[in-house]
């Protein structure tokens, strides 16, 4: 019977306080099984993998506070792992499953966010995560996350940017049935009602992933309509990017760039198919006129 443990590590924090800016934030999905089990993460300072399922049994090895290992299965309090996430190297054993979490989402923080005793802002804060601080989460409540602080629990608030940003990446995954396309650049306007054409649009921008920021000059509109009436718009990068911005301000990049860095050792092949569709060239004269 395979036991997921509610339980995180909290990997970086300051213990200070104080005014607390607006902070926006990635929630990573969980990793899912592996070809050696589930990933897990080491919460104790030390941690013995044993032979068998008793605190008797001879240790195997000794893990320590952040490692990682592959958790196959759990019984009576006790997770079967792999002790590495290589799968030529480690070792097969037993730990003692109230000191790992297994299978978890991620928390990044994208500035300083403070973690509450409760879930309240007026709640006192018991840590303070620096910038960049990525933890596994223990549970997702809706409007809050709880974190573990090396064995108390802690709550982070989701603030109104990470439910926009959430809400703005679902739709973006649900890119689908376009009936036509408007593109709008310095230069002129441009409409897209080719099948093919808005398939390929559907297939690489629902496939987009957000990009923490772009520096990319945005002077471009792209509108796609969909066949039940939804309209869609975004600021598409005029540059050689493959980036486009929403209207709540994220950014994104589009297409399969793993794909195209392995085919054409560059990601800019997607960008240049995209001003393609439209007849255009991604060059200055096309988009902004001599």
């Amino acid at each position: 019977m395979r036991k997921h443990i509610w339980t995180a590590a909290l990997l970086s924090m300051i213990l200070s306080f104080g005014n607390i800016a607006s902070v926006q934030a990635e929630i990573i999905p969980a990793y899912g099984e592996g070809e050696r089990g589930y990933q897990a993460v080491v919460l104790c300072e030390s941690l013995t993998v044993r032979q068998e399922r008793s605190a008797r049994s001879k240790a195997v090895k000794t893990l320590h506070y952040g490692d990682t290992l592959a958790v196959q299965d759990s019984w009576d309090g006790w997770a079967r792992c792999f002790t590495s996430d290589n799968v030529d190297a480690g070792q097969t054993g037993w730990v003692n499953s109230d000191y790992i979490v297994v299978n978890p989402a991620w928390y990044q923080t994208d500035g300083a966010t403070p973690v509450y005793a409760w879930n309240d802002t007026m709640a006192p804060k018991v840590a303070l995560l620096r910038k960049g601080t990525v933890l596994p989460i223990l549970k997702d409540e809706g409007e809050w996350l709880i974190v573990s602080l090396r064995g108390a629990s802690g709550w982070i608030h989701k603030n109104e940017a990470d439910r926009l940003a959430a809400e703005t990446a679902e739709t973006i995954r649900h890119i689908a049935n376009l009936d036509r396309a408007e593109l709008t650049t310095p230069k002129g306007a441009y409409t897209l009602s080719d099948l093919a054409s808005l398939r390929w649009i559907e297939e690489n921008f629902s496939m987009a992933q957000p990009v923490g920021s772009a520096g990319c000059p945005f002077d471009a509109a792209l509108t796609l309509y969909s066949t039940d009436g939804r309209t869609i718009v975004f600021q598409m990068a005029t540059d050689s990017c493959r980036h486009f911005r929403t209207e709540d301000g994220n950014c994104f990049a589009y297409g399969n760039g793993d794909e195209a860095l392995r085919l054409y050792g560059s990601t800019s092949s997607i960008g240049e198919t995209f001003w393609r569709l439209f007849g255009l060239t991604n060059t200055y004269e096309e988009i902004y006129g001599s």
